[in-house]
């Protein structure tokens, strides 16, 4: 007869999560996991198979509780209305250092054929929040959500190596500035 869990996967997995977001790939292990998770390696590798099926179960789980969190989100639209969505994403911290190492993860997401089909489902969903949000503008609401993440992402890097203040802030102000480049109030 099969044991009873003590400890569910949805726990587990947001320790891993907690792991994730504090460190990079390369030291992303199952020890470090089991140590947050309260189990051992070995029952992580029995419930995941190894670190990789940990990894993809980490992130799918963390994909449904970001579809959940951007359906949660008011109706409301005009440009303080993306600017919000894009600052409840960004992480309120002023440590590069951190963020740089998270941005070893988008390698994985490039790399790996499942991460990627992950990500590219995230950014589907976000998108989709932001288009429902955008204001009139001279393009489809669709494009102009791509844009409007893709200046959001920009603003990320550029906060990385200009070191300037807090990211959240440094975000919303790129954000502000883009829109009020574009004629949008």
């Amino acid at each position: 007869m099969a044991r009873r869990k003590r400890i569910s996967d949805e726990v587990v997995l947001d320790a891993a999560m907690q792991v994730m977001m504090r460190v990079g790939p390369a030291q992303f292990t199952l020890a470090a996991v089991s140590a947050v998770a309260g189990v051992s390696a070995a029952t992580l590798v029995q419930r995941f198979s190894d670190k990789r099926g940990l990894i993809v179960a980490t992130i799918t789980q963390d994909n449904a509780a970001f579809a959940r969190m951007l359906e949660a989100l008011p109706p409301a639209d005009g440009a303080a209305a993306v600017i919000a969505v894009f600052r409840l994403l960004t992480p309120d911290i002023d440590d590069a250092d951190a963020f740089a190492d998270q941005l070893l993860w988008l390698r994985q997401d490039m790399r790996d054929p499942d991460l990627n089909a992950l990500a590219r489902e995230r950014f589907r969903l976000l998108r989709e929040a932001v288009a429902e949000r955008m204001p009139p503008m001279g393009a489809p609401a669709e494009t102009a959500a791509r844009l409007a993440e893709a200046q959001w992402q920009g603003a990320l890097n550029q906060w990385g190596i200009a070191r300037e203040g807090r990211l959240a802030d440094y975000v919303t102000r790129s954000l502000a500035d883009w829109f009020t480049l574009l004629g949008v109030r």
